[in-house]
């Protein structure tokens, strides 16, 4: 699966709350699994898997990994956002779905977080 990072001038706490509430605010849900990482899901992976694409883009199952770490030089931040799944279980509609989804929730994060 992809991976990307964005790199942000503020400090850790700050740009993990900001990526937890752009997630939130269209209506993920995020799990911590540590101080500074999240799975991040939307939709449901049951629907997904018995309708395929026939669940509907809001419905459909999709799974972001993000860890949030400081900056390689000691100043700013690096947020790492990876897909954790592909989409195909929605099949050849799904997996264009995914990687849209994908793309709109970068782009999003690029805007949101300093610069």
């Amino acid at each position: 699966m992809s991976t990307d990072d964005i790199y942000t001038t503020t400090d850790p706490i700050t740009a993990r709350d900001l990526v937890y509430q752009t997630f939130s605010g269209g209506g993920c849900s995020v799990t911590p699994t540590s101080e500074y990482s999240a799975t991040i899901e939307r939709g449901s992976a049951a629907m997904t898997a018995l309708f395929g694409a026939f669940a509907g883009k809001g419905r459909q199952h999709l799974k972001y990994d993000v860890q949030v770490f400081a900056g390689p030089d000691g100043t700013g931040t690096v947020v790492r956002i990876g897909r954790a799944n592909s989409g195909a279980m929605a099949g050849a509609v799904g997996v264009s779905r995914a990687r849209a989804a994908y793309a709109q929730w970068h782009e999003q994060l690029v805007r949101v977080l300093p610069r």
